[in-house]
């Protein structure tokens, strides 16, 4: 009798829950929430391409920003640069995940190495390990 009158609470909390639900608005933050994942999943793949076929230079830390997201304990981060190609200087912001190790490095007016998308500046991969 105990294993009934169970299924009967569970039933009748997952009415209560159904009542004070908004499902359309938990969907829409649900596929706003995988849209952005999918963004960024974009935007790395692009930087992995950048890791072999970008140019070098280096770029100066400008502003950094929380995103309020972490990928395996590791925070995301919008990083505004100053990238310096052939001595030119250019803004660019990245939205990278950086792992625990590397959060030192993360400040303003730290000196990173980078490889920039020779067509369009805008896509800059950060080489963590190497030294500017």
């Amino acid at each position: 009798m105990g294993f009934f009158k169970d299924v009967s609470t569970l039933k009748h909390q997952g009415r209560e829950m159904q009542k004070h639900t908004d499902v359309k608005a938990s969907m829409a933050n649900g596929m706003a929430r995988m849209q952005a994942a999918n963004a960024m999943m974009q935007q790395q793949t692009a930087a992995s391409m950048m890791a072999i076929h970008g140019q070098d230079a280096t770029a100066t830390i400008s502003g950094l920003r929380q995103t309020g997201m972490q990928v395996n304990f590791a925070p995301v981060i919008d990083i505004d640069l100053t990238v310096f190609r052939n001595g030119i200087p250019m803004p660019a912001t990245v939205r990278e995940t950086v792992q625990q190790m590397y959060l030192g490095r993360c400040r303003i007016g730290e000196n990173l190495k980078v490889k920039v998308d020779p067509n369009n500046p805008a896509l800059v991969w950060i080489d963590w390990i190497a030294p500017a």
